[in-house]
């Protein structure tokens, strides 16, 4: 007998590709929209095969690479992981079948996509291709807008997915690593259902980008890449962080978040979680990270009324300041 419970993660499970098989079964162009949208380069099966194992290794040569110059760089590892006697909790992923499942289907949608950026790039009008239409706005102006139209999507989807009645049949798997080590293979490994979320908001912050800046087809490439390697590096264990006009990137404040759950939603841009009165500086004690997690505005502990009536505390006062210029806005953020 079938629990409510598995029916319903099993229909969340098959519904990015219900999606697709409606609009094909339904629309009267419907199977020329399902195979334009699977291999719309219209590539022979051995070459759309041999394109799918050459973007595998492409990831997995990126995700080495990315960690290789970061250990070049003698970066430091985070203080949770730099003491050898107090060892985290580590997942191991091979071994695991839902790991291996969400990793195997996940590899066939981040392709899809890629298929379809590059068919997007080289096919659109709106998007310049030539060297001699770069310039300031279609480069450094358009990456900064895709990155901050990704989080404006991002986020509040992230958010979502922590909501009581669905994270456990979506987003709780992703959590089952509370320190993340293995860089893509920690990003990646989370439901399909997660996985379209993501790829629909980088689609977003391109699209934004493309239509407000014109942006560069190089520009697009340069984001994808750079927007894989902090992916991976954001389930690193090196303490990576930069700010850079509102754009705050932090290893350590995507840790809390698979510590605390109720933070730090946001992937780069954290002044969404500013906005959204989520946002925790990072503090290696577990008490401490948990305390500050209770003043977040996602919070449904015990303590949650009392807590929004309290001053919050302040971990990280430069991580703070890098977030909000303003002692108000910090109030509101941790």
């Amino acid at each position: 007998m079938v629990s409510a419970s598995d029916a319903l993660h099993g229909a969340l499970f098959a519904l990015p590709f219900a999606v697709p098989l409606g609009v094909a079964c339904l629309a009267d162009d419907g199977p020329a929209l399902l195979m334009r949208y699977m291999n719309p380069w219209t590539l022979p099966a051995w070459a759309w095969w041999s394109a799918w194992a050459v973007t595998r290794a492409g990831v997995g040569f990126w995700d080495h690479l990315v960690i290789m110059l970061v250990k070049m760089s003698k970066a430091k590892l985070l203080p949770t992981r730099s003491d050898p006697d107090k060892p985290v909790r580590f997942v191991p992923t091979w071994g695991c079948m839902a790991s291996m499942v969400y990793l195997g289907i996940n590899s066939f949608l981040e392709y899809l996509f890629v298929l379809n950026l590059t068919f997007y790039l080289w096919h659109s009008d709106a998007v310049p291709k030539t060297a001699g239409e770069l310039g300031l706005v279609n480069t450094a102006v358009a990456l900064y807008v895709m990155f901050a139209a990704m989080d404006v999507v991002y986020a509040p989807c992230h958010r979502f997915l922590h909501w009581a009645p669905v994270y456990p049949y979506v987003h709780k798997h992703h959590h089952r690593q509370v320190f993340p080590a293995q860089g893509y293979l920690d990003a990646g490994n989370e439901h399909p259902i997660e996985q379209v979320v993501g790829l629909s908001s980088t689609w977003f912050g391109v699209y934004c980008a493309v239509y407000l800046t014109g942006a560069h087809a190089a520009t697009i490439f340069a984001f994808f890449n750079i927007h894989a390697a902090l992916a991976m590096l954001n389930h690193s264990p090196y303490d990576i962080e930069f700010s850079v006009l509102g754009f705050t990137y932090s290893v350590g404040a995507h840790e809390m978040h698979h510590r605390c759950f109720t933070i730090n939603y946001a992937q780069y841009f954290m002044f969404w979680d500013v906005a959204m009165g989520t946002w925790v500086n990072y503090e290696a004690d577990h008490r401490a990270a948990m305390k500050a997690a209770k003043y977040s505005a996602s919070y449904m502990g015990p303590r949650a009324k009392k807590a929004a009536k309290d001053v919050p505390p302040i971990v990280n006062a430069n991580a703070a300041t890098n977030v909000s210029n303003t002692s108000a806005e910090t109030k509101k953020a941790a």
